[in-house]
């Protein structure tokens, strides 16, 4: 939540503390590589303490940032304390992955999975909702505010585990499992640059393709609505078909990277196309793999989650900037052609986590 308040905030923000749009895509990418760092190290905790333990001491971080963000004299105070938001939220997403398979009975793990990323889209929703019901109102600070309340509630709510460890498995023979978790790290990696440079960049696509402001922002809705159905309804899907799990995360990320493709014609009719696919296929499909990672690994579920998830961080900070190079240097249309490039490599990244894995989540 910190980092999508601070994006949808940028307006208030900039009037302000000075926070110029190149600041805010160092915010964003330093949120997402400060949480690469520390993944690793938290998830060795997680499988030490557990995971409630790790999910209060994350939303308790996140609560103490986002009042800190509240107080903020500069932009400067601002992008330091983006930074030690990311170092909670990478607490949190190898724990709640490891809560949710100890917690949640295997025939609702899909969708489970799926609610749980569900929040990113939510949280954009959020974000963009905060502006003209609070920030215009009661002023920005109060966003912030509002939100750590929230986080300190969310962290009396997380619910209690008795933590035992599960014994590892003996190591399988053939293809190391740390190869497997390499290339779905690798693949995550890809799929996450490309999703988060949408996120960040659409609003500005759609203006340069003839819609107006007002228009953009809603193009933004649209998008973040689209991700938020599509991640639940593949969850779901996940439960009910039981499909080879990372055939469908493979499957999910081309038509998405097809979405990238009729974004870069620069033609509002099919941006809008290319909107719903890329927000509801291409960035939606992180529930389905983090599902797909810890059945693969059940007595280490936070720890390899955890790996796969620096894949994500390090996209996240790395996307967006490679985005902003290419769309200033070659124009918005390339930018798109960029993250297509990435898509595409992100599957045949999964393609060959396939063909390396003896054996599927399912049959």
């Amino acid at each position: 939540m910190p980092v999508f308040l601070v994006g949808g905030l940028a307006v208030q923000l900039r009037q302000s503390l000075g926070l110029s749009e190149a600041l805010l895509g160092v915010a964003a990418s330093v949120f997402f590589a400060t949480g690469a760092v520390a993944a690793r190290p938290f998830a060795t905790l997680t499988d030490r303490f557990g995971p409630s333990l790790a999910m209060r001491l994350s939303a308790v971080g996140s609560a103490a940032c986002l009042f800190g963000m509240s107080l903020a004299p500069s932009s400067t105070w601002l992008l330091a304390i983006v930074a030690l938001a990311g170092v909670t939220n990478s607490l949190c997403q190898p724990a709640s992955n490891e809560l949710l398979m100890r917690r949640i009975p295997p025939a609702k793990l899909g969708f489970a999975f799926a609610v749980k990323q569900s929040a990113i889209p939510a949280s954009t929703l959020a974000a963009g909702l905060a502006v003209p019901a609070v920030a215009l109102t009661l002023g920005w600070r109060w966003v912030f505010v509002i939100a750590g309340v929230l986080a300190v509630v969310g962290a009396v709510c997380v619910p209690r585990l008795r933590w035992t460890r599960r014994p590892r498995r003996r190591r399988e023979r053939g293809k190391s499992s740390g190869a497997l978790l390499a290339l779905l790290s690798i693949a995550t990696g890809f799929g996450a640059a490309a999703a988060n440079a949408m996120g960040a960049f659409v609003t500005v696509s759609a203006v340069g393709v003839g819609f107006d402001e007002g228009h953009a922002g809603l193009m933004l809705a649209i998008g973040s609505a689209a991700g938020l159905a599509s991640r639940l309804g593949a969850g779901a899907l996940a439960d009910w078909r039981r499909p080879n799990l990372l055939r469908m995360v493979t499957t999910m990320v081309v038509i998405g990277s097809v979405g990238f493709l009729l974004i870069a014609m620069s033609h509002p009719a099919l941006f809008i196309v290319g909107l719903i696919l890329g927000f509801g296929s291409g960035w939606a499909w992180q529930g389905v793999f983090n599902f797909a990672v810890a059945a693969r690994f059940p007595d280490r579920v936070a720890s390899a989650t955890a790996v796969t998830q620096t894949g994500v961080f390090v996209g996240g900070a790395a996307g967006p900037m490679v985005f902003g190079v290419m769309a200033g240097q070659f124009g918005t249309p390339a930018a798109w052609l960029t993250g297509f490039v990435m898509m595409v490599f992100t599957a045949l990244a999964l393609l060959l986590a396939q063909r390396l894995s003896r054996r599927a989540a399912y049959p």
